[in-house]
């Protein structure tokens, strides 16, 4: 296949335009006319601006992740050039073929313009990888523990988030007692590649299980980097810590601006949720997974339904579609880059 960046594709640009126009012309009937009104009259437009200045930071983990995992490397480079790669990353996720692969792909042709080894850019994003869903995880861990402070849940509630919680903690220190067992992990990791590729066979592509092992080795080397520099490794933490709050934040104030004060471990709750069923379905950007998953978990939390649709929808906007032109302008900038220079790339999905 074809290494060039040709699996972009402005057919799927405009599908989704078209997706996210249609959700925002129904609002009205599924709040409600007289409702909708009545949220448009309670807006804190300063709560929105707080959840604005929120996302921007969900950009500045990025970049300060990055760059921190690159300088591990020994590759320094420029805050503006790995913020670019973090709008980028952000674009290519939401709207590549296969989330993560399309972002790897756009990684190592930005970097290779950069003069950053192969091996590095491969080192990079699985390091930045392993800091960001471990952060992840642990604030999920966080969410789910601290949601049964909410007086308002029911008991019925209670139950399925301690179920929640224990399944969760059960799969997160196992996944950690792989890390020291290398075969079994290999195992693991080959038998969830073939039920992946038993979905991806629908979109014609596949996972390259022979490649696995390889990725393993190159995880343990990434984790080899991670320990080496303290000081690098609290930055890259750091940054990732600031990446998932900045989104998180941005989702609070979003509530907020319609005038309700969410519980912050339940928006954690829900945030998580809908972040992993938008990474499982597949779909460009979780659209329609990721709102349809948060409205759900607010509206069974005790949150109003209009109030949570309009700030889920508000969240979207921001945290989606603002940056969509951005991210836009930066790949069809590199793709035309990409083109002059011929550069062939070695992240490709069969």
């Amino acid at each position: 296949m074809n290494h060039e960046l040709k699996f972009f594709s402005w057919k799927r640009i405009v599908i989704i335009l078209l997706v996210g126009i249609g959700i925002l012309l129904l609002i009205p009937r599924i709040i409600g006319l007289k409702q909708t009104v009545e949220l448009l009259k309670q807006v804190k437009y300063w709560a929105f601006g707080l959840a604005l200045f929120s996302e921007s930071f969900f950009y500045i983990g990025s970049t300060l992740l990055t760059r921190a995992v690159l300088r591990m490397t020994g590759d320094k480079l420029k805050f503006g050039d790995v913020l670019r790669i973090s709008l980028l990353d952000s674009f290519s996720l939401q709207f590549l073929p296969l989330g993560s692969f399309g972002e790897a792909a756009v990684d190592y042709y930005f970097l290779k313009e950069k003069n950053v080894r192969t091996s590095h850019i491969v080192l990079m994003f699985i390091a930045r990888t392993i800091i960001v869903y471990l952060i992840f995880t642990l604030i999920f861990l966080i969410g789910v523990g601290f949601s049964p402070t909410n007086p308002s849940l029911s008991h019925g509630t209670l139950l399925i988030i301690l179920l929640i919680f224990i399944i969760a903690f059960s799969l997160f220190f196992y996944l950690i007692s792989l890390y020291f067992r290398r075969e079994l992990l290999i195992k693991r990791a080959n038998f969830a590649a073939m039920l992946v590729n038993k979905i991806l066979k629908i979109f014609h592509k596949r996972i390259p299980i022979e490649r696995i092992p390889n990725l393993i080795d190159k995880f343990y080397s990434a984790m080899g980097i991670l320990a080496q520099n303290r000081r690098l490794q609290l930055s890259a933490f750091l940054g990732g810590l600031i990446f998932w709050a900045g989104d998180i934040f941005c989702l609070y104030f979003s509530l907020i601006g319609f005038g309700y004060l969410p519980h912050l471990p339940m928006v954690i709750f829900a945030y998580a949720v809908a972040r992993v069923l938008a990474l499982v379905s597949f779909i460009p950007g979780g659209l329609g997974v990721t709102e349809g998953a948060l409205a759900l978990v607010f509206i069974g939390f005790g949150i109003p339904s209009s109030v949570a649709l309009a700030g889920v929808l508000i969240f979207r906007f921001i945290s989606f579609w603002l940056t969509l032109p951005v991210g836009l302008g930066s790949f069809l900038s590199l793709q035309k880059k990409y083109i002059k220079m011929g550069i062939q790339g070695h992240f490709d999905v069969h």
